[in-house]
């Protein structure tokens, strides 16, 4: 802590933790906040606001709402990812990616399987995994068009003399 910022934030996800060694430059291994992490910074800002003109407790539960209804949206989303890659399976796509001489390579074929292990869904083509930005087309193997029934020949009405 110092004085032009007296909050310490070492150790959350995204900040920098300092080694014994002083070294800022230690990786907690955390890419996003979760709830645990948001408890933390809500209780160093608790426990260092200014006592003469404390925080109003209407915001912070408005910031505990916001960040609920962040967490509920990102795991929409996930969700939205992961139906999107299993709804591929049994379809015909054309997928790329580039060989290791930098050169773009199509592959055609049927999804068979869609793996989620990774974190991001992976569709398998001919055996090989791509990720869902690699499909450029995507088709229904057995889709038929129906026939329409070609109408009957239809007879004049009797005429009555």
């Amino acid at each position: 802590m110092n004085s032009i910022y007296p909050y310490s934030l070492s150790g959350v996800a995204g900040v920098p933790a300092k080694s014994s060694s002083g070294d800022s430059n230690v990786k907690t291994g955390k890419s996003s906040l979760d709830m645990t992490d948001f408890m933390k910074l809500l209780a160093a800002q608790m426990a260092n606001q200014d006592v003469t003109n404390p925080t109003d407790n209407n915001q912070f539960i408005s910031q505990m709402a916001q960040f609920a209804s962040l967490q509920a949206i990102q795991g929409l989303s996930q969700l939205s990812t992961e139906q999107y890659g299993a709804s591929y399976v049994g379809k015909k796509v054309i997928v790329a990616s580039y060989d290791t001489n930098g050169k773009l390579v199509q592959d055609t074929g049927i999804v068979d399987c869609v793996d989620f292990s990774s974190g991001a869904p992976c569709i398998s083509v001919n055996g090989k995994f791509y990720y869902l930005s690699s499909v450029m087309q995507v088709s229904t193997d057995t889709y038929q068009p129906p026939e329409t029934p070609k109408p009957e020949p239809q007879t004049p009405p009797p005429v009555n003399t």
